[in-house]
């Protein structure tokens, strides 16, 4: 791991490409695309001074999170350009973090998007909800991170 593995992550950001991650931002270990069927969306991160993330939450765009979370990239479909899994346009997902935590919470120092198929890494959580689960003919996709 980087020297600075052990600082928390403090922000995320989503490219349509990974020549577009700028300086300051690490792309995550996998380099996949969360959106294999419709425009590019790599999950970059970065790590300032600065309150950590403790939780992520994937939402629709209808079910908003609660005030504690944010997005710096609110109206960002991960889905977008994706075909239905039933036909017409896939089902907008929306990626959102905060940096309150709740009893128990400790910071995320890594993350990742993995195939569902496969197994998180030792000590990494999974959020189990497949990034295209509305999305036709998709690779199923789970992000995964780590605490400190």
């Amino acid at each position: 791991m980087a020297a600075n593995a052990q600082k928390g992550i403090t922000g995320l950001w989503v490219f349509e490409s990974t020549s577009e991650v700028p300086t300051g931002y690490t792309l995550v270990h996998s380099r996949l695309n969360m959106n294999e069927k419709g425009k590019g969306r790599y999950l970059a991160y970065m790590r300032e001074e600065g309150a950590a993330l403790t939780n992520l939450v994937l939402h629709l765009a209808w079910a908003q999170p609660s005030r504690v979370y944010r997005a710096e990239q609110s109206a960002l479909n991960l889905n977008e350009g994706s075909p239905g899994a039933g036909g017409g346009h896939a089902v907008p997902f929306y990626l959102a973090y905060t940096t309150e935590a709740e009893e128990g919470d400790s910071e995320i120092i890594d993350i990742d998007v993995i195939k569902a198929t496969d197994s998180p890494e030792k000590g990494w959580e999974r959020i189990p909800f497949n990034l295209n689960s509305s999305v036709a003919g998709a690779t199923p996709l789970n992000l995964t991170y780590l605490r400190s």
